[in-house]
């Protein structure tokens, strides 16, 4: 046992080493990835989203979100990202940023937004997954949960009950939780940087009330969800005003709600993507919309959609710090 007290002393190294604050919210962070790492898996994923969806030709979303992607860029602090914004044709109502800076936005949300301001918040929301490291918290977890399952595995002689009970538990006593926060963070994160940006921060409660479910999830609903239900989201949305109207209060360009939207289509717009009805990746795996089943991209954790539908790993079965957050739930 004299092993104990040197391995203790190692761990206590890396958390020490590993840790950083997070941007806006100064919470502690414990990580097992280097930037660099989840910001060139975050540039491969989204070349492969670039080639699966086609990028829209509607001018009116693609302006509005380089004008807002621009000013959140201008006071997100992040010199070592390589931002990109683009809208991609698609009836799926979703939105992510990839480590990196690497944004997107599918037509599909863009139909529901009424102005630049709730783009700004959808945009905000998820670039404060990026600058928050959610995706390198996410591949840590991942590598705790399968350390954990080995030791599971070793301690009880390959059980495979005691493996399945392992599996139930640390998924829905570690990392969903886990997932909720995340998604709240990003929240606040977002509220922050929309305000700075110059956009009025109102604008985030008022999509948000317009584009939820409406309804509040059972206990076991929310026991079991990847993100907070939509009442307590609203709620620390209208929390969080005070704060964020000091900010837009003091931003250099005051946008207001910015462009509000004709929704025009083009021609091009009225096509779902590339591949047709449903959507395929390169690596051969299925993605839909909110209406309901699988999504997936180059992670080998599970992720759902509004509609709870999980995404399965992809070919090379690995989890990936680029994998998004879908917006929603």
């Amino acid at each position: 046992m004299k092993f104990l007290p040197s391995l203790g002393a190692a761990l206590c190294v890396i958390f020490c080493v590993n840790c950083r604050t997070v941007p806006v919210t100064e919470r502690s962070q414990f990580l097992l990835t280097s930037t660099s790492y989840e910001n060139q898996l975050g540039s491969e994923s989204y070349d492969e989203y670039k080639a699966q969806y086609q990028v829209s030709a509607n001018q009116e979303y693609t302006q509005a979100l380089q004008r807002c992607g621009n000013a959140i860029k201008n006071v997100a602090g992040q010199t070592d990202f390589q931002w990109e914004f683009n809208v991609f044709e698609s009836t799926e109502e979703n939105a992510f940023c990839l480590p990196g800076g690497k944004v997107a936005v599918f037509s599909g949300i863009m139909d529901k937004m009424n102005n630049e301001a709730e783009l700004a918040f959808v945009v905000a929301h998820e670039i404060g997954h990026a600058i928050a490291r959610h995706g390198g918290e996410r591949l840590t977890r991942s590598y705790l949960q399968s350390l954990g399952a080995t030791a599971i595995s070793s301690a009880f002689d390959n059980n495979k009950t005691a493996e399945t009970i392992y599996g139930i538990g640390s998924q829905i006593g570690f990392m969903l939780p886990y997932s909720r926060k995340d998604e709240n963070e990003a929240d606040k994160i977002g509220l922050i940087l929309m305000a700075k940006a110059g956009y009025d921060p109102q604008a985030s409660v008022q999509f948000w009330e317009r584009f939820s479910t409406g309804t509040v999830d059972s206990k076991i609903a929310a026991l079991l969800s990847t993100h907070p239900c939509d009442s307590d989201r609203i709620k620390a949305m209208k929390e969080g005003q005070e704060e964020a109207r000091d900010f837009y209060e003091s931003a250099a360009n005051q946008r207001g709600f910015g462009t509000t939207f004709t929704h025009q289509k083009t021609s091009s717009a009225m096509s779902q993507n590339r591949t047709g009805g449903q959507q395929t990746n390169r690596t051969g795996t299925q993605q839909t919309n909110r209406t309901g089943g699988q999504q997936t991209n180059r992670t080998g954790t599970q992720q759902t959609n509004r509609t709870g539908g999980q995404q399965p790993p992809d070919r090379q079965n690995r989890p990936s710090a680029s994998n998004r957050q879908n917006f929603g739930r």
